[in-house]
């Protein structure tokens, strides 16, 4: 692909449907990511997230596992792994195995988050100590594990099997300028999480890009932001597809863990004024609405961040609905309707 092609790639929390079985949810996320590959798109990644009923990609390395399996071309990888979550050479393992299964088709994207709430993330971590402070020496620890370490860290004389000497694509995934300066300090490609935090997009890139330095990964800066699509003709469907989420999102951040909103509940559900003005916040940025308007809003993002691609999160409640999300996206891209930052420019001149 030229530069200015714009790269598309797809999030997906293996989201559990009303009604649905862990078992169901899981072969959906597996689904999708063949009908991404048939459409295109360069890379389809899992998130790690913890005691949610409604999303099942609890073990992204378990599943990545499965998604490679039943693809062939598609780059496969984690949105991200929570390395605070685990020792480092667990991943450099799991990773690891991943590669030798499936080659240079594997991604690892890496947060710092918990991915969940406190009480959970102690029992993941098997301790009261939450201390951020840590994630540089993890990371480091974990580029070590894959690539050798200096002969000045304890764990030197330690190797990842598999892992060692099988460097995958890396990545760093955050929701802030700090997660941007240590991507770009560290020379990796940086993925913006959009589609959850869209308040910091262009300064947390113009970050990244400030303090990239070259690196044995990377030579240039690489920059993905995160956009949950839900699109239709009809702007009722679009509505009534978003609602479900919608309505998850504003009980967690009111401290609960929701299970999976029916089709039903949501059409009889009454926002408040408050939780109106909040989702009309929280959908301003991302790409809601018709196959024009999703152009209209992706392509603005992109002029206003200089990303190099966008990595679709497809937001709908059902599942024929975000398999339509990537159809739609990857029709645009294909009709050339979705375009890098100044390439419409500068193929006129």
């Amino acid at each position: 692909m030229s530069d200015d092609t714009l790269h598309l790639s797809v999030l997906d929390l293996a989201t559990r449907e009303y009604g649905q079985s862990n078992t169901e949810a899981l072969q959906g996320s597996i689904d999708m990511a063949v009908h991404a590959e048939k459409l295109g798109y360069e890379r389809f990644w899992v998130a790690e997230h913890h005691g949610m009923p409604g999303i099942t990609s609890s073990a992204p390395a378990v599943l990545l596992s499965a998604v490679g399996a039943a693809t062939s071309t598609i780059r496969i990888g984690s949105g991200g792994v929570m390395l605070p979550n685990h020792a480092p050479l667990v991943i450099a393992e799991q990773f690891g195995t991943l590669r030798a299964l499936y080659g240079d088709r594997v991604d690892l994207g890496l947060g710092r988050a918990p991915g969940t709430d406190g009480a959970t993330a102690m029992a993941l971590r098997r301790t009261d100590r939450l201390d951020v402070d840590d994630f540089p020496q993890q990371l480091s620890d974990l580029i070590g594990f894959f690539t050798g370490m200096s002969s000045d860290n304890p764990l030197s004389g330690i190797r990842a099997v598999p892992g060692y000497g099988d460097v995958p694509e890396f990545w760093l995934l955050g929701s802030s300028g700090y997660s941007a300066q240590v991507a770009g300090a560290l020379g990796v490609s940086f993925a913006f999480a959009h589609h959850f935090a869209s308040d910091n997009t262009e300064a947390a890139l113009a970050l990244y890009r400030d303090s990239f330095r070259p690196s044995r990964f990377r030579q240039t800066p690489n920059a993905l932001i995160g956009v949950q699509v839900v699109t239709d003709d009809d702007p009722a469907v679009v509505d009534e597809q978003s609602a479900p989420g919608m309505i998850s999102f504003i009980r967690m951040r009111s401290g609960r863990k929701p299970e999976p909103v029916s089709m039903d509940e949501a059409r009889a559900y009454e926002f408040n004024d408050l939780e109106r003005r909040f989702i009309a916040a929280r959908t301003e940025r991302q790409a809601y609405g018709t196959a024009d308007q999703v152009a209209d809003k992706i392509n603005a993002l992109v002029e206003s961040t200089g990303a190099n691609g966008v990595i679709v999160a497809p937001g709908a409640a059902q599942a024929r609905y975000r398999h339509q999300a990537l159809d739609v996206v990857a029709a645009l891209h294909a009709e050339g309707r979705l375009v890098r930052a100044g390439a419409a420019a500068s193929a006129s001149v």
